[in-house]
């Protein structure tokens, strides 16, 4: 295929989108097979992980005529300065959530990418990974960890456990990851960011494998939910000083359907309050939340913990995300209760918004310090 030069005066100032746009319609034409239709088939995003492009193979090149172009992977590589091709569809529906990507040019699977100073290396047809998770990699890169022991029960290839030890200095890392190939990534990267020695690997389930007693701070990176870990994030956190709970969930807002609502947080008046709720209501800071664990102003008193719901830097931007963030908290108060036999001081420090799905779906991350009181439930 060869370009004339008033096409690479174009596409000198054309974005990648434009300039694979470009050089794919004119290798279509010229085998006879262009159609307007088609402009919509052409990818205009993309994953890129060294040489190698990801794209999403529910919404592009759909169309039968592409498997009848010869030499079209070899323009897209042109065009986007690459070597291999892979098409990623839906998650796979089994336990280990499993990509389901499919090579279609180039060989080894395999990649590598760096991020905010730290390495990353993984098969893409057996293992996730989420660039949309950038904003939480990087806030854990900036915490201060030093000293610290921590417990990551959803290891994956490392995504959280790296920066707990490349950049936010922890001294020791429990990585906790039962899916065999994500742990043989796991393990390579540990030893080529030179952090192998600060960390120990559990293989199995997290919920059964999970160390107790020795963490300053749990993280829980599993969506939609990380619920069905919640008991063994508590027994893991040391039983003198207690720690910090990283807890990950996606929400969805805007939601009226009430018994979805109930289904999902049981709260009655904070059911009823989310039902009735009015949009225009601009204050998502007040207390009008939960009657039926008693309210103070500044406080919730739930099992005999007392929770403080208002800091100045949480922004409520939903009333969902308040309500979920509650919903945690009494969840954790009765496991505490529960698993301890003695009253746990919850106080949420932080809510993150890593990232939104569509629609009306959000990622979360809660940031909750559980420190244990000196008197025991009666």
């Amino acid at each position: 295929m060869k370009m004339s030069s008033d096409i690479k005066r174009v596409m000198s100032r054309k974005s990648p989108a434009g300039i694979l746009q470009i050089m794919v319609k004119q290798l279509m034409e010229e085998e006879g097979l262009w159609e307007e239709t088609l402009t919509s088939d052409i990818p205009t995003s993309w994953e890129k992980y060294g040489d190698l492009l990801l794209f999403n193979g529910e919404k592009y090149f759909r169309d039968d005529r592409w498997k009848h172009t010869p030499n079209l992977w070899q323009c897209i590589c042109k065009a986007l300065k690459a070597k291999r091709i892979g098409f990623k569809h839906f998650i796979s529906e089994d336990s280990f959530r499993s990509p389901n990507v499919k090579l279609v040019y180039g060989v080894n699977s395999w990649v590598e990418f760096k991020d905010n100073g730290v390495i990353f290396t993984w098969d893409v047809q057996f293992n996730m990974f989420c660039a949309g998770n950038a904003p939480e990699r990087h806030r854990i890169a900036t915490f201060l960890c030093e000293g610290e022991t921590v417990v990551d029960m959803y290891a994956g290839i490392g995504y959280f456990t790296l920066p707990y030890l490349v950049k936010a200095k922890a001294k020791l890392v429990y990585a906790c990851e039962w899916y065999p190939r994500a742990v043989k990534a796991l393990k390579i990267n540990l030893s080529i960011n030179k952090v192998a020695s600060k960390c120990i690997v559990y293989e199995g389930d997290s919920r059964l494998v999970c160390p107790k007693g020795i963490a300053d701070r749990v993280n829980l990176g599993l969506l939609p939910s990380s619920e069905s870990g919640w008991q063994a994030a508590c027994e893991a956190l040391n039983p003198i000083s207690g720690g910090v709970l990283h807890i990950h969930g996606n929400v969805t807002s805007s939601i009226k359907n009430k018994k979805i609502i109930n289904d999902k947080f049981g709260c009655k008046d904070c059911v009823d309050i989310l039902c009735n709720y009015d949009p225009n209501e601009k204050d998502l800071n007040n207390n009008k939340f939960c009657s039926d664990v008693g309210i103070q102003p500044s406080f919730i008193f739930h099992s005999k913990t007392v929770i403080p719901v208002t800091n100045v830097s949480i922004k409520w931007k939903q009333m969902e995300w308040k309500l979920w963030s509650l919903h945690v908290c009494h969840k954790l108060s009765d496991i505490f209760c529960s698993v301890h036999e003695q009253v746990w001081k919850l106080q949420i420090c932080n809510l993150h918004h890593v990232k939104s799905y569509a629609p009306h779906i959000d990622h979360l991350v809660l940031d909750v310090k559980c420190t244990p009181q000196e008197y025991l439930v009666q």
